[in-house]
């Protein structure tokens, strides 16, 4: 029997019995809808990230502690103050270096002007104007005395009417006391949407946190780093210098806790984590996703042993004819297949609806993983063939004497 004989007789075998072969393809169409939809979002949020980190390539490296979470599963960034004021002078001598902004939290609860309260969800970070030597700003300039502050857009929009240069913003911190300060500036976010509300105000007063250095003497120190190149030409040098200063000559490094990393990262260095980041959870959610496909699987292997019952004299017949052991065994392969194909197919269509009306929900540019769709395919057929070894198996080997006085 040859094999489009075959594929002809198994479609109409499938197309006689509608509603079971739709039942038994689902479980593969799941499978495959759910994989593909979070590829596609995950493609999405990468793509949407690194578009606005690459808009504007700015010659500048972020200096910051990271370990491995817990459960082993990414990177964490360590909000522990170990970058002191020795270190920041010694930085600025490096050469190529035009600038070393520190950044360190403060423990603000509240935000507000004269008409509004905004509680809990602004992030308050201490730095010098150095900070926003690259930036962009969309209304006024960075701020210059210890009275003003910057806020990027995200904390602009969260409240009514929006912050704009000139406004007045009352910060309330942890222990009741409250500061007020003018907004000098409204900075444009580097990573769109994706950017908490942040207020900037100057490190000089406001941030106050020290430590004891290894060489015994009491200094303020930040949790994180800014460095800034003298151009974009000069920014592997000077990573190359930072990091050999950060790792074997700096207090950071004595003050580290064991199993942390100092890292000095640039724009690319980010973008490539993070991207390594997404692809490692994306990959983690679709496999989850894929044991619908373990269930698909075993819904056609069962379908598939149930027509071998079915279909026992006709089997009977068809050896009686002259049909072979394989062609039998082919016949209900490629059923099998067929159905797969067909799960893979519709789960591809589903998963690419899907995962675009989700990333035009969240105003991600859409991406379609064509190797996870080709992937998805392979997944099909394979499906097919492993669920049908069995059933094909067993019909082949139907005696035909006894399928023949089969009722």
């Amino acid at each position: 029997m040859n094999l489009l004989e075959s594929v002809r007789i198994s479609w109409r075998s499938i197309g006689s019995h509608k509603l079971r072969s739709t039942l038994t393809t689902l479980g593969v169409i799941i499978g495959v809808a759910a994989v593909i939809t979070f590829m596609v979002l995950g493609s999405g949020f990468t793509a949407s990230i690194i578009g606005d980190i690459e808009a504007d390539q700015e010659p500048v490296m972020m200096i910051q502690t990271q370990t491995v979470p817990e459960d082993g599963f990414g990177i964490m960034t360590v909000d522990s103050p170990i970058y002191t004021e020795s270190d920041i002078a010694e930085l600025e001598e490096l050469d190529g270096v035009e600038f070393v902004a520190p950044e360190g939290g403060l423990d603000v609860v509240q935000a507000g002007t004269d008409d509004e309260q905004v509680t809990g969800v602004i992030d308050v970070q201490a730095t010098t104007a150095d900070a926003f030597e690259f930036s962009t700003f969309v209304d006024g300039e960075t701020f210059d005395g210890p009275d003003e502050a910057v806020v990027n857009e995200q904390a602009s929009q969260a409240f009514e009417g929006n912050l704009s240069a000139g406004d007045e913003l009352t910060l309330t911190f942890e222990d009741g006391e409250t500061e007020t300060v003018t907004v000098a500036g409204v900075v444009e976010s580097e990573l769109g949407d994706q950017t908490p509300p942040t207020v900037y105000v100057p490190a000089e007063p406001y941030y106050t946190t020290t430590i004891e250095t290894p060489d015994g003497d009491e200094e303020r120190a930040y949790p994180f780093l800014q460095v800034g190149a003298e151009d974009l030409d000069a920014v592997d040098p000077v990573q190359e210098d930072v990091t050999e200063y950060v790792e074997d000559e700096s207090h950071a490094a004595e003050l580290k806790q064991d199993g942390d990393e100092i890292e000095v990262q640039t724009v690319e260095d980010a973008i490539e984590q993070f991207s390594d980041i997404v692809d490692q959870l994306t990959l983690f959610i679709g496999a989850v996703a894929g044991i619908a496909l373990v269930v698909g699987s075993i819904g056609i292997a069962n379908i598939m042993i149930v027509s071998v019952t079915e279909r026992t004299r006709e089997i009977g017949i068809m050896k009686a004819v002259g049909a072979r052991r394989r062609d039998v065994m082919q016949l209900f392969l490629v059923e099998s297949v067929i159905l797969g194909v067909i799960g893979a197919l519709v789960g591809v269509a589903l998963g690419l609806a899907a995962g675009y009306a989700g990333v035009t929900l969240l105003e991600w540019p859409m991406a379609y993983p064509l190797e996870w769709i080709a992937i998805a395919i392979v997944v099909g057929v394979s499906v097919g063939v492993v669920s049908g070894l069995y059933p094909a198996w067993r019909a082949a080997r139907v005696d035909p004497i006894e399928a023949l006085r089969h009722e």
